[in-house]
């Protein structure tokens, strides 16, 4: 999801959604009516840059940009590292960074220059980008967390304290997977869109086969640059400069797969999980799930709103949660 003035952004597994909060009105957008604008239907990331262009990451089918009036499409072609998209962030100079599955791209002009495993990722599919307050990245890969200064990398994974013990984990089995079967892709089975699905995800061999707290899938900065990750299993990871901190299940986290992470206006941290939307309070953490109203409990983009109203897309739809949270 993504907000520009009263209108909500969605992406869905069909296309996209714009809905206007005030007036209560829906328009939708496919790869039919924006003349190839954009060309697959799952959409996996929404984003609107500094000077309100809206941008959408697809599974396949590129990166695309509307500004209001005309789509315009960029692929590998353009020097994207992937067509397949999965986060988009924007550094202090206002350069567009993106994850994708073969390196991060930042565009330069109409053109991407990719990072790839040999200038420094510890693996190609990056999946989240943090940017924080000393204007360091931190991308987040299936093999860790990478952090770039603009000059130097260096990786963090669980051997350095990323992510909780799976084998401690009391909710270890993997969930129902955030990524989109071939058939639900546009060009189907046997495409360049589903043969890259099958060569990654149907790949016994990778390590996303079972829970991983390597396989950093979501991140964030807070309000005083706190670096946090979500993980495949192995819960929430906190790095403070100098020192890891993770959070599970026992810690009172709603799951231990964190699909997204987001911040409210109040500074908490927000997890999206396959257990509920959970927030920490500086010393714990709490849940918001289907017993307290929530449409599904898997949980995978989160947004909050100026008049504080908390938005969560779910697998079965969007709630919306006005009001004061929940004190236990």
């Amino acid at each position: 999801m993504a907000l520009d003035g009263d209108n909500l952004w969605m992406g869905t597994m069909k296309g996209i959604i714009r809905f206007d909060i005030t007036k209560r009105e829906v328009e939708i957008y496919t790869p039919a009516n924006t003349e190839g604008g954009f060309i697959a239907r799952a959409v996996y990331i929404l984003s609107v840059d500094p000077k309100g262009n809206k941008w959408v990451g697809t599974y396949g089918g590129g990166l695309s940009r509307y500004d209001g009036k005309s789509w315009k499409r960029f692929s590998t072609e353009d020097g994207l590292g992937d067509n397949w998209v999965y986060d988009i962030k924007y550094d202090r100079d206002g350069k567009m960074w993106v994850a994708t599955w073969n390196g991060v791209s930042v565009l330069e002009g109409e053109k991407f220059k990719t990072y790839r495993v040999a200038d420094g990722l510890p693996d190609k599919w990056v999946y989240s980008i943090a940017y924080d307050r000393d204007g360091v990245f931190w991308f987040g890969t299936e093999a860790g967390i990478s952090r770039f200064d603009g000059k130097s990398w260096r990786t963090f994974s669980h051997k350095d304290g990323v992510g909780g013990e799976i084998g401690e984990n009391p909710a270890g089995s993997r969930p129902a997977s955030p990524f989109p079967a071939p058939e639900e892709t546009e060009g189907g089975p046997g495409s360049g869109y589903g043969s890259s699905f099958l060569q990654h995800h149907m790949n016994m061999g990778k390590q996303n086969a079972g829970p991983n707290p390597d396989f950093i899938i979501s991140s964030l900065v807070d309000d005083r640059n706190r670096r946090w990750f979500g993980t495949w299993g192995g819960g929430v990871a906190s790095f403070d400069g100098s020192a890891w901190k993770n959070y599970t299940v026992r810690d009172g986290l709603g799951g231990d797969f964190v699909f997204t992470m987001a911040a409210d206006r109040e500074g908490h941290v927000w997890a999206g999980t396959n257990g509920g939307a959970s927030w920490f309070d500086g010393t714990r953490w709490r849940n918001i799930n289907t017993s307290r109203g929530l449409l599904d409990d898997y949980v995978f983009s989160m947004l909050f709103d100026k008049k504080g109203r908390r938005w969560f897309g779910t697998t079965k739809g969007l709630s919306v949660f006005k009001g004061g949270l929940p004190s236990e």
